[in-house]
């Protein structure tokens, strides 16, 4: 495996654990983890073997049912301190979240595999009818507006990940989200990175290229069929790829 090709695995997984993961405040350990269904493929495969290529260990996959996910927790000092060494918060990140200064130095094709990883853990793509009143009636009654998006209430990691995509060629936008005081706490703002232009939502799946089974076949579902049913999970839209169950039998006839 040549440097170019390590460091973009290096990246990549960056962005998973900027996405997804956690580095305890104390050091003592690691994790990262999603959602105990439409996740589980990812963790399965990808994840092990990204982290396996990166740190050189062998890990297991597995639930953690006192916070509902799936995923992968390591406990060996070594392992934390290299995680750390690649410019990694550790504590509640969640606030001061941001893109490694080496990556945003680095070639396009390392920027690139950051995005991977950040998109795969903690992105989305979904899809929404058209309300506005000139909507044809396909567009009307299915989901076929596309949506990307990855949220954050760091303001520092949507900001540099907006800046990072553009200097890439994707058309995207970004906003915030007030959410103030609510349930007796005070609540932090939401900042959302958004890609809504059919061309560069196209050019995403086809250069970021993402691993998680859980967008691709939502987007493989879409490209086919103009448009993706809200609310599957991910064996009902295997089953739709592989004409096992017809998408248009998950809306109310009639």
């Amino acid at each position: 495996m040549g440097e170019i090709q390590d460091k973009k695995r290096i990246a990549e997984l960056c962005g998973a654990i900027i996405g997804d993961g956690w580095i305890e405040g104390r050091e003592k350990g690691f994790f990262i983890a999603g959602d105990p269904i439409d996740d589980k493929e990812y963790y399965d495969n990808n994840m092990r073997e990204l982290i396996k290529d990166v740190l050189n260990i062998d890990v297991i996959t597995k639930e953690f049912p006192y916070w509902g996910v799936y995923g992968i927790s390591i406990y060996k000092g070594k392992i934390i301190k290299k995680l750390l060494k690649l410019g990694l918060p550790k504590g509640k990140k969640a606030n001061s979240a941001f893109i490694p200064s080496w990556i945003l130095k680095s070639k396009e094709e390392i920027a690139l595999s950051f995005i991977r990883g950040l998109f795969d853990s903690d992105g989305c793509i979904f899809f929404q009818k058209d309300y506005t009143r000139y909507a044809k009636d396909f567009n009307a009654k299915y989901h076929s507006k596309a949506r990307l998006r990855i949220s954050s209430i760091s303001e520092m990691l949507i900001n540099q990940l907006f800046d990072l995509s553009k200097k890439h060629g994707f058309k995207c936008l970004k906003r915030r989200i007030k959410r103030g005081f609510k349930n007796n706490r005070n609540n932090k703002d939401v900042f959302i990175f958004e890609i809504n232009e059919l061309n560069s939502l196209k050019k995403w799946f086809g250069v970021i290229r993402p691993s998680n089974p859980k967008h691709t076949t939502k987007y493989l579902i879409w490209r086919k069929f103009g448009f993706c049913p809200p609310r599957t999970n991910i064996n009902q839209r295997k089953d739709i790829l592989k004409n096992k169950l017809n998408p248009y039998s998950l809306y109310k006839q009639g």
